[in-house]
């Protein structure tokens, strides 16, 4: 997966700004270059700035009492001795702890990087990590890889910076082939106490061939050594890097930067379920309205057939109680009768084995056949036969017997009825 770098110098003051940036690969090969403004880079690979080194204050500061959460929120006034502005225009990062108790802090101007942020937004540039330079060149980003007896520095003949720890360094002033920064030498001064062996020095990309010649900085207490050429574009970046995306610059999670792409097909999807919902309502209520209009047509013909003067409750109940009535006053026998019911029934039970049917017992169009059979699969088979006849079967639990299994089928009369 390629990455975009961006490098965020302190000429660098809004999206109309010039930056230099390189797509690289995932092993650091430059693919392409440049120096462009935001809206002119490469778009849609994951974005990494590499701020210059003064614009980043790495500091070392006292922690307060407390737990980590509690005192997070104090980490503006834990840098305040140390910066000019007001504690609320600073962004402070916390990074690792020292030896000795202090914490490393790393402060920018929290207006400048804002705008770095919402530049990017708008450019639809996707920054994920916002690195200071200071702390990239050097074996490892960690701080138990930082080996403390070397310090880095990268030199461009006439100004660059110095990494003096895991997560501290510093922008240097001008100096020359013959005289060192000044800010080098206080550096030094301050570091008495463990002071570096050596001082590698690693010249930068820019910087003609030529003109590569190790200083002769005699008065320095430590010696210098050549280093590799050092190039943000393909310096390595670590996950465990010190990012200046931290707090309310944090950057957003991946699903929320996949939720302008995804959310037209969520709408689309929203809308058919609103569409099915409301052809399953519609469809609903024409069923109601057939049910209605079915209802009142039986009320019509049962008033029709027995008058206005009975009470109707269930009319297709009250109608076949009624005709049963009719025609028993007929001499005629009703499909709920016992003989009817037994009769449907009996080309079933006649080809059950002897003693099968336990008892018979009849009560308000109900046939109940206690049955005893040699499996479970029979009586449910039996009930399916019947079913196929035409006689309603409802059938009760079927329970283990020590020669068998016993239920009870309660016969109705058919589903014509």
């Amino acid at each position: 997966m390629s990455v975009l770098r961006i490098y965020f110098s302190s000429l660098w003051r809004d999206s109309a700004s010039s930056c230099a940036w390189a797509l690289c690969d995932d092993h650091g090969v430059i693919l392409q270059s440049g120096a462009d403004t935001l809206a002119a880079m490469p778009k849609g690979h994951d974005c990494v700035g590499i701020v210059a080194p003064d614009r980043v204050l790495c500091v070392a500061a006292k922690a307060p009492p407390g737990s980590r959460r509690r005192w997070l929120t104090a980490l503006p006034f834990m840098a305040e001795e140390y910066t000019l502005p007001d504690p609320e225009e600073n962004h402070v990062v916390p990074g690792p702890v020292q030896a000795d108790g202090r914490i490393m802090l790393a402060v920018v101007d929290k207006l400048w990087l804002r705008h770095i942020v919402e530049a990017c937004r708008i450019q639809k540039l996707t920054l994920r990590q916002l690195l200071p330079e200071t702390l990239l060149p050097g074996p490892q980003l960690v701080e138990r890889n930082w080996n403390p007896a070397s310090w880095v520095l990268v030199w461009n003949g006439t100004s660059g910076f110095v990494r003096t720890g895991a997560a501290s360094g510093m922008a240097l002033d001008n100096g020359d082939a013959d005289t060192a920064p000044l800010v080098l030498r206080l550096c030094l001064d301050a570091a008495q106490a463990s002071p570096p062996q050596e001082i590698e020095i690693r010249f930068s990309h820019e910087l003609a061939e030529e003109r590569r010649i190790l200083p002769h900085w005699n008065l320095l207490p430590v010696v210098t050594v050549a280093g590799a050429v050092w190039d943000w574009r393909n310096a390595p970046l670590h996950g465990d890097a010190l990012n200046l995306l931290w707090g309310d610059f944090a950057p957003r999670t991946k699903f929320r930067e996949w939720w302008p792409h995804i959310r037209p097909a969520i709408g689309l999807l929203l809308i058919v379920l609103a569409i099915e919902s409301i052809g399953v309502n519609l469809e609903w209520a024409m069923l109601a309205a057939q049910k209605k209009t079915l209802t009142q047509d039986m009320e019509r013909s049962f008033r029709a057939a027995f008058g206005d003067a009975s009470t109707l409750v269930n009319a297709p109940l009250q109608m076949q109680r009624n005709l049963s009535g009719l025609r028993h006053a007929a001499g005629l026998p009703d499909d709920a009768d016992f003989l009817p019911l037994l009769d449907s029934a009996a080309p079933s039970l006649a080809m059950l084995p002897v003693g099968s049917v336990r008892a018979l017992h009849y009560e308000a169009g109900h046939l109940d056949v206690d049955l005893r059979l040699s499996r479970r699969g029979d009586i449910q088979s039996l009930g399916q036969q019947m079913q196929n006849s035409g006689v309603k079967v409802q059938m009760g639990d079927i329970h283990e017997a020590a020669d068998g299994a016993e239920a009870r089928l309660t016969l109705l009369p058919g589903e014509g009825r």
